[in-house]
């Protein structure tokens, strides 16, 4: 899962390094929006759709029968994920797509396709085949990268690219995700599954990714150009390379932390969440110290100049992407304990201490965004251990 994890990231920076060089700041723009949107949509809900069927699947054994009284639940949430995404695809085609309704249609497709990608790594992870969901998270990753190869030969256009991002997340199925596992004993006890339990998790990891990932869409709402939209794209995407790819570790982590849950070793988890929050205390500053010094050059090298950002900006973003990283491992405990709604209930702190951070800050857009971006990821980190190591203490 490991060596497939990387194929995926690096494959993710070749595509953006051939669509950039290709096409430049102002018509890489739609494509950064497309690739937010869809990134928003497939972590907001369709991560918690894979996180539900693979705690399912931990929960009962393995056994592919107890997702079946779920389906209502899961196409409700894909059904509404794409819809969201066209709508909003419609509401800005002036804004991001200079009048195109082609890309209404990429956007439903690249929608749907993740769909299907999050079920099946659901269905994976679930049963334990993590060399299967690392095998297919590595063919998505060089079918986007290939594409985008093939793409910047024959036919170097925004819209052709974007349709590199529709094809490619059904490389899984490649691995034959859906097959009949092998079924094992189900986990003892019990623990909250169902609609309150996924409505919550979609609730704080929306919240979650306002913070992460809305970014490049606030600076456009805000007053930034085209290319401050590209900028701030191209640098907070290749700083979050590191969480973005961590999707999948996290998957390896959810079902042995849901066992631990399960078994009612509640204290283990506290210790989790303790090691975790002593790790991002160093990991933040680090981070934003690396950013500084090296995030333009690399930016710079990889890009060209007209995307290269400020040191500042760079040292935010990367400062911020290590709080993030942690927060991510965080919030596995609460997902494996079934505390949903005190993981929403943090996230939304925290994205209200991102938007007074907005409200008040003054700078240029992109320098503002970046700010409120850190003060919400550090806020979430911070809640997230405190309140992670001080439930269930008494257990210890």
């Amino acid at each position: 899962m490991v060596a497939g994890t990387a194929v995926s990231a690096i494959s993710a920076y070749g595509y953006q390094v051939i669509a950039g060089r290709s096409l430049g700041a102002e018509g890489l723009a739609p494509i950064g929006v497309l690739w937010t949107i869809s990134f928003l949509v497939f972590t907001v809900l369709f991560i918690p759709v894979e996180q539900y069927v693979t705690r399912r699947l931990t929960l009962g054994g393995h056994h592919i029968d107890a997702t079946r009284r779920d389906t209502r639940l899961v196409v409700a949430t894909v059904v509404g994920g794409v819809t969201a995404g066209a709508v909003f695809a419609i509401a800005t085609i002036d804004v991001f797509f200079d009048g195109s309704s082609g890309y209404v249609l990429v956007m439903i497709g690249i929608l749907s396709s993740r769909a299907v990608m999050a079920i099946a790594r659901g269905f994976l992870a679930g049963a334990r085949r993590f060399q299967a969901y690392g095998l297919g998270v590595a063919l998505e990753g060089l079918t986007i990268v290939g594409s985008a190869a093939v793409i910047s030969i024959v036919e170097p256009s925004t819209l052709a690219f974007s349709l590199a991002l529709v094809w490619s997340p059904l490389a899984v199925l490649v691995v034959l995700p859906f097959k009949k596992p092998e079924e094992n004993e189900a986990a003892v006890g019990t623990l909250k599954q169902g609609a309150g339990f996924l409505g919550a998790l979609i609730v704080g990891t929306a919240a979650s990714q306002m913070i992460l990932a809305a970014g490049p869409i606030v600076v456009g709402l805000i007053g930034g150009t085209a290319a401050a939209i590209s900028i701030f794209f191209i640098t907070f995407t290749l700083f979050r390379g590191p969480v973005t790819s961590s999707y999948n570790i996290a998957a390896l982590v959810l079902p042995d932390f849901t066992l631990l849950a399960a078994r009612g070793e509640q204290h283990r988890l506290s210790e989790w969440a303790g090691r975790l929050g002593l790790i991002g205390v160093g990991t933040v500053p680090i981070f934003g110290i690396a950013g500084y010094v090296l995030g333009p050059w690399v930016i710079e090298v990889l890009y060209g100049s007209e995307f290269m950002p400020s040191s500042t900006l760079a040292a935010l973003g990367a400062a911020g992407v290590g709080a993030a990283l942690i927060a991510l491992f965080l919030n596995q405990i609460y997902v494996a304990r079934g505390e949903t709604g005190r993981l929403a209930a943090i996230w939304i702190v925290a994205v209200i201490a991102a938007g007074i951070t907005l409200a008040v800050f003054s700078s240029e857009p992109m320098i503002r965004v970046g700010t409120a971006f850190v003060v919400g990821e550090v806020t979430a980190m911070t809640l997230l251990t405190v309140v992670g190591v001080a439930t269930h203490w008494s257990e210890r």
